[in-house]
């Protein structure tokens, strides 16, 4: 090894362990503030940003050698963000007490806003890539060029004082909202979902999966959708679900029969319900609780129907390319028995009926997150004797990992936050709900497709977090103008914008997948996007039919939870091609169009739609006893 080799593995070493302090003393700070409260928002919001962007610029030489001049730049960018964010400690009360564009900024306060925007813009550029970035230089120039703009499009114009004293001074911009929510909620979630990882509970969910799909058709496939179901309750991220859990999975589905694209397409879209499955919701969900000014609590409640509805959605559509495939149901000789499971790591559970538990009782999401983190360290004590003795592992393993998970969502929300400041300053949003209503010509339909299409467009390769506040801030107004409740219209804008990550072409969970399983990412993603089709109609149903949320009479709800399962298996029977036997194209396309006649509740429709699937179903049925006698 050479001497500069040599040099760059030691400094690689000590950028490591400077990373792993930093992280572990990011999250003590977190949990320091769940149990005793925050400090105000212009110290609390700046330093966890501060603490996000040490984590991410420390990254590039603690995992290898980094070249002389590429550490610079990281340590330069480091000085930047410390020197910016300090200013806004030491002035901390000078900040809230000046007046807003009435005293000017000062020499000093426009280089650190400058800087410090340039520093969450190359964090946002190596964490999200190029599209956010993109996104944040258009929407800067609108703000500063938009008087000269024809049309709806026009307004009055910002100077870049304006927009760099508004991003930087204030708890909108930079530290806005979506990045409150990361400070005050996520990152309590994502600790407690980090050491619920460390503990074990993925060889937890991941055996519980296998032992209950073990003897079923498809077993392997279903296996990766249970597990992936259950995992996504904790990590919220549909990424860190399909590299935790599709390292086991896409190998068993691929022994099992399936394509590597078909195994990574399963993942992909069974990982990516993990952003709206209750009860740990990606970070779009908190962000949505305050747009919404709603509890927690209420959005974990609406969801608990339309997630059960996405996992029976992926479940469907495996169990018939399962049998398409001919694939025999065949039992899994090294899966466990649930109650096995159960006995073994089932008190794991108990952290997670304490948070749920808290929060329904009315108490804030951070306070139910470091309760639960605290019944967990207590219960690995306690009732797990492998855990007992490598406890303070656990904890420094999960303190160091969750914000590793935070940085990359932490900065998309930064850049979130004055993408929002600019949409309201500017008044585009309400510019942009009246151009798509008009285009709608009252039809609520039409206006959910347009909706769907610009948040797809709008989301592309974007993290949902990002996807979401960008598309909350310019679609949801025109929801909400058309008809739709405020909880609908943004549970309907978080559930496309979920999708982005399984929509090509830019698919970030279909390319992690596509990494894991070895298959092409091109390919994959559109596999991914084709098993999510039905999907897409679960948000359509809950606009149109409100008892999907829970909202109703228990009788309504039941109906139209049954109605919609119905729509969801007729879309995947039309998908697949496959109901007993092969499907023509005309079969196909009656149970697509029955499909859509059960979005909507009403007698009429829901009478057909369930006619055309019984009888086109019985034909089937009938078709494939007439093969079989042959």
């Amino acid at each position: 090894m050479s001497a500069a080799a040599a040099r760059g593995g030691g400094i690689a070493h000590w950028l490591g362990r400077a990373r792993t302090a930093v992280a572990v003393a990011m999250s003590g700070y977190h949990l320091w503030t769940g149990f005793l409260g925050t400090p105000v928002g212009e110290v609390h919001f700046p330093l966890h940003l501060l603490l996000a962007l040490l984590v991410l610029f420390l990254a590039r030489g603690s995992d290898g050698p980094a070249r002389p001049l590429a550490l610079a730049w990281d340590f330069a960018l480091i000085g930047v963000a410390a020197a910016a964010t300090g200013y806004l400690f030491l002035n901390a009360r000078y900040i809230t007490e000046r007046m807003l564009f009435v005293e000017p900024l000062t020499t000093t306060e426009t280089v650190l806003a400058a800087g410090l925007l340039v520093v969450v813009l190359e964090a946002a550029r190596r964490t999200v890539g190029w599209v956010l970035v993109a996104v944040l230089a258009v929407f800067l120039a609108y703000a500063l060029f938009g008087n000269a703009l024809p049309g709806a499009l026009w307004h009055r114009g910002y100077s870049l004082e304006a927009v760099l004293e508004y991003s930087y001074l204030t708890t909108e911009g930079l530290f806005g909202a979506p990045l409150a929510v990361m400070a005050n909620y996520v990152f309590h979630f994502v600790l407690f979902g980090s050491l619920l990882a460390a503990s074990g509970a993925g060889d937890f969910f991941t055996n519980l999966a296998r032992a209950l799909t073990a003897r079923a058709v498809g077993g392997a496939a279903k296996s990766a959708v249970v597990a992936s179901t259950f995992m996504g309750m904790l990590t919220g991220s549909s990424a860190a679900n399909v590299v935790t859990t599709g390292a086991f999975t896409i190998p068993t589905m691929n022994r099992s029969g399936y394509s590597k694209e078909f195994a990574a397409g399963v993942e992909a879209v069974a990982s990516s319900g993990g952003q709206v499955t209750p009860p740990i919701m990606g970070a779009a969900a908190f962000i949505m609780m305050e747009f919404t000014g709603t509890t927690y609590a209420t959005i974990m409640g609406i969801s608990v129907i339309p997630a059960g509805l996405y996992a029976l959605a992926v479940y469907i559509m495996v169990d018939l390319e399962a049998r398409r495939l001919g694939l025999a149901a065949a039992a899994d000789p090294g899966a466990p028995t649930a109650l096995a499971v159960l006995r073994r790591q089932g008190y794991l559970l108990i952290a997670i009926v304490v948070m749920i538990g808290i929060l329904v009782d009315g108490w804030t999401p951070t306070t139910a997150a470091v309760w639960a983190i605290a019944t967990l360290v207590a219960l690995l004590v306690v009732l797990d004797a492998e855990n007992r003795r490598r406890i303070l592992t656990v904890c420094w393993q999960a303190m160091a990992d969750a914000p590793r998970l935070v940085a990359p969502v932490t900065v998309a929300c930064a850049v979130g936050g004055i993408l929002v400041g600019i949409i309201g300053q500017t008044g585009l949003g309400l510019r942009l709900s009246g151009v798509i209503l008009d285009a709608a010509g009252g039809h609520m339909i039409v206006l959910l497709v347009l909706t769907t299409i610009m948040g797809v467009v709008l989301g592309m390769g974007m993290p949902t977090s990002g996807a979401y506040i960008i598309m909350a801030a310019l679609l949801a107004p025109g929801l909400v103008q058309g008809g739709v409740t405020l909880l609908a219209a943004h549970m309907f804008i978080m559930w496309v914008a979920s999708k982005s990550s399984i929509t090509p072409p830019v698919a970030i969970a279909s390319y992690a997948a596509a990494a894991v399983a070895g298959s092409d990412p091109w390919r994959t993603s559109w596999v991914a996007f084709r098993l999510g089709l039905s999907i897409f109609l679960i948000p359509y149903m809950f606009v149109f039919g409100p008892q999907l949320l829970g909202m109703g009479e228990p009788l309504e709800v039941g109906l139209a939870v049954a109605t919609a399962s119905l729509g969801i298996f007729a879309l995947s029977v039309a998908i697949i091609g496959w109901l007993f036997a092969p499907l023509g194209m005309i079969e196909r396309a009656v149970f697509g169009g029955a499909s859509l006649l059960l979005i909507k509740p009403g007698s009429l429709t829901d009478v057909a739609g369930v006619a055309l699937v019984l009888a086109f179903g019985g034909l089937a049925w009938l078709r494939r006893g007439r093969a079989a006698r042959r």
